[in-house]
């Protein structure tokens, strides 16, 4: 009696033991694809925000436009995203009366260009990463890691 209880007991212990082993390996697994998916993102939102300083600084620099000098002297990164976006819109339409053709523009066209990839490559990721913490398991461990969603500047229409 006592022989089959132990048995059942050690059974029992070892099943918690090699489900607990399952779940710590899936957690540490998890975590670190979280942790870099969240990298990515962030990568890519810094040089995205550093493209976005060069051009600010150039526009600024060669058309004085008053739309952006209060963001001329402002740190970009620390900026919310709203204004973010409203700043990438007075970008946009300082950027239509600029001369394509100009030699002295060309430098401003690039980098204007190179503004435009980074913002469809950091959408694109933020899409992909704030798609994959909406899932199990993922949610639950981002509410634990503390991190947050990030946000797109293309409109969802």
């Amino acid at each position: 009696m006592i022989l089959s209880f132990l048995n059942v007991f050690l059974d029992i212990v070892i099943f918690v033991a090699v489900l607990v082993l399952i779940i710590s390996v899936a957690t540490f697994f998890i975590i670190k694809d979280l942790q870099k998916e969240y990298k990515k993102v962030f990568r890519i939102n810094s040089k995205f925000e550093i493209e976005l300083r060069k051009l600010v600084n150039l526009l600024y620099k060669f058309y004085e436009n008053p739309k952006l000098e209060p963001y001329n002297n402002v740190v970009i990164k620390q900026l919310p995203h709203e204004e973010k976006r409203n700043l990438l819109k007075f970008i946009d339409e300082v950027y239509e009366t600029v001369d394509l053709e100009d030699e002295e523009n060309k430098y401003i066209v690039e980098t204007y260009q190179n503004l435009e990839e980074l913002r469809r490559i950091r959408d694109s990721k933020v899409i992909i990463f704030n798609q994959k913490i909406t899932y199990f398991p993922f949610n639950f461990y981002i509410r634990i890691l503390k991190l947050e969603r990030f946000h797109t500047f293309v409109d969802n229409k």
